[in-house]
């Protein structure tokens, strides 16, 4: 269970030697809070905004691999909301029966996935933080797996379509990746619109939650934002990614598609997965109808 809001104003003065002021809820394991980088004699930091984020303690290592991999592109020049290490070093410290990490926070708005100049700033984002991390290796990255992705399951029966979806999906994937030569490298792992900030004083598009960070096919991560982008065209996204982007433009257009249909049967499998459990919302229906147009 995450700390109350008390514990992590505590382990902050004591681990990050500052004195932060509330600690504002951003969810049930994130807060922000303000702290003067003026007070700071251990530590120096830029700014005064951060968020704090929390992990239970047996993700702590994929947890602490996707802060090194936020630092490492942060470092590149694209604002990744780097962690701000504690007074001893350490990436996170520990709180009740999980971590903390204190991260700087990324500044400006979220790009809209419906607006064409938004999507050719995400696509272009998630191209160069793909190729920044080319050289970026840790140990503790998950790995793609795409064998791990379940086929038969009782929330899968809900749809006629749902099982078979999933299972050809993947198999077509699994293919791909023993018979094709695909750009492997360090995926973001859930690279939303609402991941990325636009920073209106600087013009800078920056990219945060890197805690999902994993390595594979970076088509994947590419398939996670054109599936987010909707019924909006996503010409312009995908454009951009591969003009700032490590992969070939002949790779993206011949596996784009299968990654994509995967991306939308995993999907599809979560919210089926939420309607089965306690009957969903409207909008979980209407998104699963949609899921359904992309895959038959």
């Amino acid at each position: 269970m995450a700390p109350a809001a008390d514990q992590v104003h505590t382990t902050l003065r004591r681990s990050w030697q500052c004195s932060p002021g509330p600690c504002i809820p951003l969810g049930a394991a994130a807060w922000r809070v303000e702290i003067d980088d003026g007070q700071f004699d251990a530590v120096r930091l830029d700014g005064d905004q951060f968020v704090v984020k929390w992990a239970p303690a047996a993700a702590r290592r994929g947890f602490e691999a996707g802060l090194c991999a936020a630092e490492h592109v942060d470092a590149s020049g694209v604002c990744a909301g780097r962690p701000v290490r504690a007074a001893d070093g350490a990436l996170t410290t520990r709180a009740g029966d999980g971590v903390l990490a204190l991260l700087r926070l990324v500044p400006g708005r979220p790009l809209r996935a419906d607006d064409p100049l938004d999507q050719s700033w995400w696509g272009s984002t998630l191209g160069t933080a793909h190729r920044s991390l080319r050289r970026f290796v840790h140990p503790d990255l998950a790995k793609f797996q795409a064998a791990t992705v379940p086929a038969v399951a009782p929330h899968l029966a809900m749809e006629p379509w749902l099982g078979p979806a999933v299972a050809e999906s993947a198999a077509v994937v699994r293919r791909i990746m023993i018979t094709d030569q695909l750009t492997y490298g360090v995926r973001h792992g859930s690279p939303a619109a609402a991941r990325f900030r636009l920073d209106s004083a600087t013009g800078r598009v920056g990219l945060f939650g890197w805690a999902g960070a994993g390595t594979g096919p970076l088509l994947y991560d590419l398939a996670h934002a054109v599936l987010c982008a909707g019924n909006a065209g996503t010409d312009g996204l995908v454009e951009a990614y591969v003009r700032a982007g490590p992969v070939p433009a002949d790779e993206c257009e011949a596996v784009l598609p299968p990654m994509l249909a995967l991306r939308a049967a995993v999907h599809a499998g979560t919210v089926a997965a939420k309607i089965h459990a306690d009957g969903g919302t409207p909008r979980d229906h209407a998104e699963l109808t949609r899921l359904a147009t992309l895959l038959l």
